[in-house]
């Protein structure tokens, strides 16, 4: 069946879209919380320790690049070659998470980075690092980035269930946003004392993925429902994509607002420097906004209790384009920085809610294969939101480099407020009952 077809019967009061929960009990709202789960345990201490390593190497990397070549240039290429590697990777990624157990990838991803980290560690201690395998080395590691990218996203479902999803999504994202917040100070503190150190730390770090794996006691192989040709396809995440609109519009709504968010924190950044605001100050804008994101931390748990997926969703970015539409009269930094900080807040239930649904309702067999087009999607969206507030406000003005990203994020409230796809996402304690939408629409 194509998309927009037939309604299946369905037991809750939802608008009708084809899917979703399974048979018409009651649900029970108390449920259990994510920490109790000794295998999630496992897996998050794992994966903190890598997200530092991370988020750290990444940094010290950056720094490494200048430090070494002494070419802005150069560092530029660096970081580009690493980026490009990186978005290459990331479909062919999304083929192993679906054909391979996510233990093995887990381990082959935490000593892939381990021996890239140590060899570069070991190669500038031992000064025989120079520009050419600095470059080659960027390519491997933003290769084995792209390629376990989405492993742990693909893993957690089986790991907590559907019932537990949304709080586990929350919880990790909670958590990377106060490694981000850190991670920047503290690389350049382990760089100022030597620049081999955060490449080490990193190279330490990231055994945390293969410790996690080998912690986990639940088997993480992928389903072997269908094995047909079609299903092992590079293309069968696009085509499952363009069966089905929901998956379309969610996957959409994101990566529009997020577009919107980075063109308008590039603007606040850009045009904050051309009106000659201290960098100190033009930090404080930054940090607002990550306290915003663990400020959305602390109350998605709340939200997640009290209010349905559709609510959180609609509401989330009705708040981030209310917010920022405060931009259009005001440049002064604590007012942005205020505003930085309300727009921030919904982040985290945002991702939550609309990344938990969508993982469950791709089929386990290509859920890879999807979430790694959706991560392409969204770093390219990325890549392009600086260069759209660039070109603004170097061709036009600050009042239209806040305007146009403005215009989408409404469009994106709107869509929103009006989406079935939206409005079927129901309350984290019935997530338990959603059903996958099929490989193939019959």
């Amino acid at each position: 069946m194509a998309a927009g077809g037939r309604v299946s019967d369905m037991r809750i009061r939802r608008p009708p879209f084809r899917l979703h929960l399974r048979g018409g009990s009651v649900v029970n709202n108390a449920t259990p919380s994510v920490w109790r789960v000794r295998d999630y345990r496992a897996w998050f201490v794992g994966d903190t320790l890598t997200q530092v390593g991370l988020s750290v190497g990444s940094f010290a990397f950056t720094l490494l690049g200048y430090h070494l070549t002494a070419d802005a240039f150069l560092a530029g290429l660096i970081g580009t070659v690493s980026a490009a590697a990186r978005a290459v990777a990331i479909l062919p990624g999304g083929v192993l998470a679906d054909m391979f157990d996510a233990r093995r990838l887990m381990i082959w991803s935490g000593l892939g980075a381990f021996g890239i980290y140590g060899v570069l560690s070991g190669m500038y201690l031992t000064e025989t690092l120079t520009t050419g395998s600095l470059l080659v080395i960027a390519a491997c590691e933003g290769m084995v980035v792209g390629l376990f990218f989405n492993v742990t996203d693909v893993a957690l479902p089986r790991i907590v269930g559907k019932e537990l999803l949304a709080e586990a999504s929350a919880a990790n994202q909670s958590r990377d946003a106060a490694i981000r917040l850190a991670a920047a100070p503290v690389s350049g503190f382990l760089f100022g004392l030597h620049p081999s150190v955060p490449l080490i730390v990193s190279a330490v770090t990231r055994l945390g993925e293969v410790g996690s794996a080998l912690a986990i006691k639940k088997n993480l192989a992928p389903e072997r429902r269908d094995d047909a040709p079609a299903v092992r396809s590079l293309s069968s995440g696009s085509r499952w994509l363009a069966a089905w609109r929901q998956p379309r519009v969610l996957i959409g709504l994101v990566v529009l607002v997020n577009f919107a968010l980075g063109a308008c924190g590039m603007t606040i950044v850009l045009s904050q420097q051309e009106a000659g605001t201290p960098a100190w100050q033009i930090g404080i804008i930054q940090t607002f906004q990550g306290a915003g994101v663990l400020a959305g931390g602390v109350v998605v748990g709340w939200a997640l209790r009290r209010l349905s997926g559709q609510r959180i969703v609609q509401i989330s970015i009705c708040t981030i384009t209310i917010a920022f539409s405060g931009l259009l009269f005001t440049q002064s930094v604590w007012v942005v920085a205020v505003l930085g900080f309300v727009a921030s807040l919904p982040l985290i239930p945002l991702n939550a809610v609309q990344g938990s649904f969508l993982a469950l309702i791709i089929p386990d067999q290509i859920r890879g294969r999807v979430l790694s087009l959706s991560s392409l999607l969204g770093s390219l969206a990325g890549a392009l939101a600086p260069l759209l507030a660039g070109t603004l406000l170097e061709y036009s003005n600050y009042a239209t480099a806040i305007g146009v990203p403005l215009a989408i994020l409404a469009s994106a409230a709107i869509a929103a407020v009006f989406s079935k796809a939206v409005a079927s996402i129901p309350r984290r304690s019935e997530f338990g009952r959603i059903e996958a939408l099929p490989v193939r629409p019959r």
